[in-house]
């Protein structure tokens, strides 16, 4: 039986894990969380205190981390390049930057191979195995590691290692314009005193349409923090962000006031499409 460790069980990774059982893998977990790495042994998983310790004897390493947490999961003593054996992979799933990624691979231990393969989908596509890797990958190892992602979802190899944290963060610069022209537009919506359901059906007509349904989606939950934070990390990927990408920096601008909107409260995406994320100087005239 092959092993496959996960990095960062967080709702992505509780969708992932009944598909790798479902498929004959043997699954290590290790997680921050106390009530997520109870949840995964509860699951089935054997649940390590460190990232080294669950990637120790893994065939394959998904990391699943935010880009920040990269440097904490990867390196050092307790990461998972300290436990990966010679003839395993380590995949980069998240949404990072080309800098992070090159620290991992230049840090990778003789015979231990890294691909970056960042994730296309959220949580109802993971739990419908309907993700999409986006996978960049040296000569030969993408084939070892697709049975492990095709258990998941859906993979492509886009090019060589680095290709595809590049794809990806080049697709979310029009995802993102995307997501925070929908809060701008309710934005107006308030400003002249409309309908925000009749402004979202109107622009479901139109090439909108795919966006504003994911949405409105309550069953594909993500904290809206998180895609403020993949703003930022786009961001960080260029020198001069507000000259060189100027509406993706309006983006993150507006997705961050969006988070903050309103007080103690933590929105969730679908909050894009409501009053818990419009601008307090915004009313209706």
């Amino acid at each position: 039986m092959k092993t496959v460790a996960i990095i960062g069980f967080g709702d992505m990774g509780e969708q992932m894990m009944p598909h790798l059982v479902s498929h004959g893998y043997a699954v290590r977990v290790c997680d921050t969380d106390p009530a997520k790495r109870q949840r995964a042994s509860a699951a089935g998983a054997a649940v390590l205190p460190t990232a080294a310790e669950a990637a120790r004897g893994a065939d394959v390493t998904l990391g699943l981390v935010m880009s920040d947490d990269i440097p904490t999961a990867y390196l050092g003593e307790n990461g998972i390049l300290a436990g990966a054996a010679p003839g395993s992979a380590v995949l980069v799933c998240s949404t990072t930057t080309p800098a992070l990624l090159d620290s991992v691979v230049a840090a990778a231990p003789d015979g231990v191979t890294v691909l970056d393969a960042p994730i296309v989908g959220g949580v109802k596509y993971a739990r419908e195995r309907r993700i999409t890797f986006l996978v960049g990958a040296p000569d030969g190892a993408f084939e070892r590691v697709r049975p492990v992602l095709d258990a998941l979802g859906a993979s492509r190899q886009v090019g060589g290692v680095g290709s595809g944290v590049a794809y990806k963060l080049i697709t979310n610069v029009a995802i993102m314009a995307a997501e925070a022209g929908i809060r701008e537009a309710l934005d107006l919506a308030d400003y002249l005193g409309q309908d925000y359901a009749t402004a979202l059906d109107l622009m479901s007509v139109g090439p909108m349409a795919a966006i504003v349904t994911r949405a409105l989606d309550t069953t594909n939950p993500r904290p809206l923090r998180r895609s403020a934070e993949d703003d930022d990390t786009l961001l960080s990927a260029v020198d001069h962000p507000a000259q060189q990408l100027p509406i993706s920096h309006a983006g993150a601008r507006r997705l961050w006031e969006a988070v903050n909107a309103t007080e103690n409260f933590e929105p969730d995406f679908v909050d894009l499409t409501r009053r818990t994320t419009a601008r307090p100087d915004f009313r209706s005239v």
